[in-house]
Formats: structure tokens, sequence, C-alpha cells
């Protein structure tokens, strides 16, 4: 007790730390999980294909001297510059995703038309020094804008790196939604329902920090353009829609 007959006040204890939203694909478990080919339903392969068949033809059309694939994990755009003779680049925030893509590289001789690095896609002054080309084509696969914590920050990033950006992302269609939810309930533990997104679309959350969002046409238009980028062309499929944009 306390010279004042009473004991004295205690803290209380401090509020648990949130996960860091990159704490997911950034540890490898969450990202190895996430990209397991055995976990994809069905339609997620079209969706897939849909992706690489846009980039590829984004590629050939041009103007474009590179191909620069963020969260590119296992690098599924290499192929794509492979084929359209491009030099490639994937940047990826797993150093585990990374040094499997190198060696890959090395593997397949690709040493002297390829690389990976290690970068976040919202901190592009990190590593747009290291980037081949001076008129690249930025690839941001698999919804990748929808699992950011801030897609402005990364969109405003790359139009100020110049090129173009092709973007892929799931729309809001309830069919989509419940695509994505048997998906996610097969590598997310924790998922909690689903709750309204902040562009027209539907978000998951889940452990260590997972998010993952879709987009209404609208409210991925009406981003992009306030991120001063202008739509080039469009690709839909029944789960979601690619699109290549420009610096306004």
């Amino acid at each position: 007790m306390t010279r004042a007959g009473l004991l004295p006040a205690t803290a209380p204890p401090p509020a648990p730390t949130p996960p860091s939203p990159d704490r997911f694909y950034r540890d490898g478990t969450g990202a190895t999980a996430i990209m397991s080919v055995a976990h994809f339903p069905d339609e997620v392969l079209t969706f897939l294909q849909m992706e690489c068949l846009a980039a590829f033809k984004t590629a050939l059309e041009g103007p474009c001297d590179a191909v620069v694939e963020l969260g590119c994990f296992d690098g599924r755009a290499l192929e794509v510059a492979r084929a359209a003779q491009l030099r490639y680049c994937g940047i990826d925030i797993s150093c585990g995703a990374v040094a499997a893509l190198r060696e890959r590289i090395a593997d397949e001789g690709l040493g002297a038309h390829a690389t990976a690095l290690v970068g976040n896609a919202q901190e592009t002054l990190r590593w747009s020094h290291r980037i081949p080309g001076e008129q690249p084509l930025f690839v941001l696969p698999f919804n990748l804008l929808g699992n950011l914590p801030d897609p402005r920050r990364a969109l405003t990033g790359l139009r100020a790196l110049g090129g173009t950006v092709l973007i892929s992302v799931f729309n809001e269609d309830p069919r989509t939604t419940a695509v994505r939810r048997a998906y996610y309930t097969q590598c997310v533990s924790e998922l909690a329902e689903p709750a309204p997104g902040r562009y027209g679309g539907t978000l998951f959350r889940g452990a260590q920090g997972f998010r993952s969002e879709s987009f209404s046409a609208p409210a991925l238009h009406r981003l992009l353009t306030e991120c001063g980028l202008q739509i080039r062309s469009e690709t839909t499929n029944r789960l979601g829609r690619c699109v290549t944009a420009h610096r306004a």
C-alpha cells in the first residue's frame, strides 16, 4: 500500500498490435497457400487465362520495351515477356518467392533478359531505378490491386513512372464472391464474413492481415481517372476484368 493507504494504479495492458497488411504475403506461407494451383477453383483458371492473353496482347501492341510484374510470385508474366521477346522484371514482397523465381530464371538461361526484385507495389521509388526499359508494361495480376491497403498510392506511383499499366481484378458479381469465398476458405485461416469494400465490391479479411476486395466497373474506372490514368482497353469475363491504362 502507498502512504495514502491505496494500491498504486495499474496501467491497462497495451492493445494488441494489428498485423501488418502485407504480412500474409511477406511471410511466405500465406503467399504459397493463396498461389497454390491445388487451391484454385476451376473458374479462377479462366480468369488467369484472360489475364495472360490480355497482357500478351498489350505487350505486342506496345509501345513497351519490358514487362514488369508486380506481386509476381512464380513469374507467370515471364512467359508473356518471353513470347513477346521483351525483357522481364518480377517484383514481390516475399523474399522466398523472389529467390525461387531467380532460381527459375537461372535454370532456364534467362539471366540476360530477366530479373526478380524484392519490393512493395506501393513503394515505387524504392525499386523504380532497377527496372529495365524506358516504356515498361506494368502488370498488376490476379486482383493484386484489391489486396493492397492503399491502391491509390500504387497507381499514382506507377503513373509517375510512365509506361502502360495492366490491371486484373475480380468483379462485384455475387457468383464471383461465392467463387472467391470457396477459394479463400482453402488457403486463409480465420476468414471473416465478407463485407462491402471501398470500390463497389466485396471485401474479405483473414489471419495475418489478409485482405482482398473486388471492384465494380464504375468504381474502378473512377479510381483510375482520379489517379491520372486513362483507360485504353478493357477485357472482361464473368469473374472479372483486365484494364489497360496509361498516363492521361
